[in-house]
C-alpha cells in the first residue's frame, strides 16, 4: 500500500520517507466503513468488508501491534511501500470469499505474502 500525501509512516514517524500516493484523476464515491454481511457458514455467523481507506487504518494499527515485525519472516519493515495485509485463513484454504476482520489480518511483506500464496501461515 502506498502512504497519502498528509499520512505520517507508522514505521518511521515521518511525512517524508517512502512512497507517497499520486494525486488521483478522478474521485469516485465508494462505500466507506466496514460492511457486515451475514454469513451462517462462517463461525462467527458474518464477515467483514473493509473499504480501502478502513483497510489501511486497520494495517497501520497491525503494524505498530506487530512492534514493525513481518509475521512470516520476523524481519523488520522498512518501507511502508513494502507492507501489505495478509489474510490468515485465505479463500483458497476453505475461509470466506474476503473477511476482513482484524483477527484474520497480519501485516507482512509483500513479497513474503507471495511466497506464502494460499497457504495458512
Amino acid at each position: 500500500m502506498r502512504l497519502r500525501r498528509n499520512q505520517l509512516c507508522p514505521i518511521h514517524r515521518s511525512l517524508f520517507c517512502c512512497g507517497r500516493e499520486a494525486i488521483p484523476r478522478e474521485r469516485r464515491r465508494r462505500q466507506m466503513g466496514v460492511r457486515r454481511i451475514e454469513d451462517p457458514q462462517h463461525p462467527r455467523g458474518y464477515r467483514e468488508l473493509r473499504s480501502n481507506g478502513e483497510m489501511r487504518k486497520l494495517l497501520d494499527r497491525k503494524i505498530l501491534a506487530q512492534s514493525g515485525i513481518c509475521t512470516l519472516c520476523k524481519e523488520r519493515f522498512t518501507s511502508y511501500v513494502d507492507v501489505v495485509p495478509d489474510h490468515i485463513h485465505p479463500r483458497g484454504m476453505g475461509g470466506a470469499w474476503r473477511d476482513d476482520h482484524p483477527d484474520n489480518i497480519q501485516a507482512v511483506h509483500w513479497w513474503c505474502n507471495g511466497e506464502k500464496g494460499s497457504s495458512r501461515g
